[in-house]
């Protein structure tokens, strides 16, 4: 249980970093 919800919570991080670089990237 305790991999699962770690998963889930390193997921979430993973796709927020993601989001939030693309949008950098996307800024002139």
């Amino acid at each position: 249980m305790m991999y699962f919800m770690f998963g889930m919570w390193a997921g979430m991080v993973g796709f927020s970093m993601s989001l939030i670089i693309r949008l950098e990237l996307g800024m002139p």
